[in-house]
């Protein structure tokens, strides 16, 4: 009873969830099929052939690859059975190791009904360096993945992975949960974070990985496309599985992620939307996405869909100025946007071209305009820790404590970039440094939680 009261904590709060909306998705697109003649005989085909790759390929490891037994590797052998037995898995699986040609990964997969695991060898080494514990956390992670019957499910919803916000965020929810069960039944939270650290580095490099900075990278990798990999990925980031074991484990008040912004998600959520009705019109045809109105509506952005417009972009952009000025003159809307809301200043200021911002600000550009990750120009001159430009923008009417949806203000920005000239721009221009975000964290707790100790004397005068 124990046992099971601490294997619910470990699943992942949306497992279940994206699971029953997964299975329910498919179930509706099953029924439909079977009213759909040539979409039936797309999904028979489709299965025979996924079936007899997927056998071939495990057939090819089981016949090249080596498998680990008592008498093959015996140390590892013993450690899958010490795993086995603490997650309650009756029969040990049948564990593989095959050369990666320098590829980190592992899976755990179903042959003839046997439960498989297969380890690449680029991981494997581990076993003969001061780092084996990281190895036990993958096998402890795949281990989990059979523990769960993820393999089993995920055949049931196959065509809800037609749907990124259902059958792959089930998905993603399963990785969370496998890395709670090995971070758990390893008995190890520092082998973990190694674990992943080294997917995204190298067994050789993640010693040298600033692992606080790593995680605030994710502060800069931001905006449509980011978010789009994100939803339409089986995994989750490397910099979320870490943080997410890390608060899981040994909480925190507040979390050095930025969540993504309202706007961002809306049009994330509406493009893997149309993604969706792709995958569900090549199996149903034309006459089903004829009767679907004003698709193209959707993705009606005011952006700079107009020569001028991307003419006017792309100039900035380049800091052409004679050209930024033809086309002023022109009439161009100083503040149109690219299709990520980008404005010219915001380009400008990313690229520290001060006499393209006075030139833009003197032709009427609007220096509080947000982009769709609800960035203003002078988030942008922060991330170049530009004073002059920040200066110049504040002087033209940017808010210096102009917050995003989560509560993210210019202040915490420069902190989180630790570009002290800027936060001493920021405190000179008014900004208030007692701002909390959705996390109730002030620019000053960031400051003291990643140990940037000249910006958190700064904060705290």
């Amino acid at each position: 009873m124990e046992q099971r009261d601490k294997t619910k904590q470990l699943i992942h709060k949306d497992e279940k969830k994206y699971f029953i909306l997964s299975f329910i998705a498919s179930i509706i697109i099953y029924g439909l099929i079977l009213f759909n003649i040539e979409a039936f005989i797309f999904l028979v085909f489709f299965t025979v052939i996924l079936a007899f790759t997927n056998g071939i390929m495990m057939a090819q490891i089981r016949l090249n690859g080596v498998r680990i037994s008592p008498q093959q590797m015996p140390g590892v052998y013993e450690e899958v059975e010490k795993l086995c037995r603490a997650m309650e898995i009756h029969k040990v699986p049948d564990v593989y190791v095959i050369e990666s040609g320098g590829v980190l990964n592992a899976f755990a997969t179903k042959f003839s009904g046997k439960n498989m695991i297969v380890i690449y060898s680029e991981i494997f080494d581990l076993i003969d360096t001061d780092d084996k514990e990281a190895l036990s956390f993958v096998i402890a992670h795949e281990l989990a993945h059979i523990k769960r019957r993820h393999v089993v499910k995920q055949m049931f919803i196959l065509p809800a992975m037609l749907f990124p916000s259902l059958g792959k965020a089930y998905s993603r929810s399963c990785e969370y949960t496998c890395d709670r069960f090995a971070a758990n039944y390893t008995n190890n939270i520092e082998a973990a974070v190694n674990g992943l650290t080294i997917l995204a580095v190298g067994k050789k490099l993640f010693k040298r990985v600033n692992r606080n900075e790593y995680l605030l990278q994710r502060n800069i990798e931001k905006g449509l496309f980011v978010m789009l990999a994100e939803k339409n990925s089986t995994h989750p980031s490397l910099p979320k599985r870490i943080e997410e074991i890390q608060q899981f484990f040994s909480p925190s008040p507040a979390s050095v992620t930025v969540r993504p912004k309202i706007a961002i998600k809306i049009l994330a959520g509406l493009t893997t939307f149309a993604i969706s009705l792709a995958g569900v019109g090549f199996l149903f045809g034309d006459d089903l996405m004829a009767n679907i109105p004003y698709i193209d509506d959707i993705f009606n952005f005011s952006t700079a869909s107009d020569e001028d417009g991307m003419d006017m972009i792309d100039a900035v952009a380049a800091g052409d100025e004679i050209m930024v000025d033809e086309l002023l003159n022109a009439g161009t809307d100083p503040d149109i946007a690219d299709i990520e809301g980008w404005t010219p200043l915001m380009w400008a200021a990313q690229n520290s071209d001060i006499q393209m911002i006075q030139k833009l600000l003197e032709a009427g550009a609007d220096p509080g305009k947000l982009n769709y990750n609800e960035e203003t120009a002078l988030d942008f001159a922060i991330y170049q820790n530009n004073v002059e430009i920040i200066n110049t923008l504040i002087l033209a009417g940017a808010d210096p404590d102009l917050a995003d949806s989560t509560g993210w203000t210019p202040l915490m920005n420069a902190v989180s970039y630790e570009s002290i000239e800027a936060v001493k721009a920021l405190l000179e221009a008014g900004a208030n440094p007692d701002l909390k975000d959705e996390s109730q964290y002030t620019a000053y707790l960031y400051a003291v939680k990643y140990n940037y100790k000249e910006i958190a004397d700064l904060l705290r005068k």
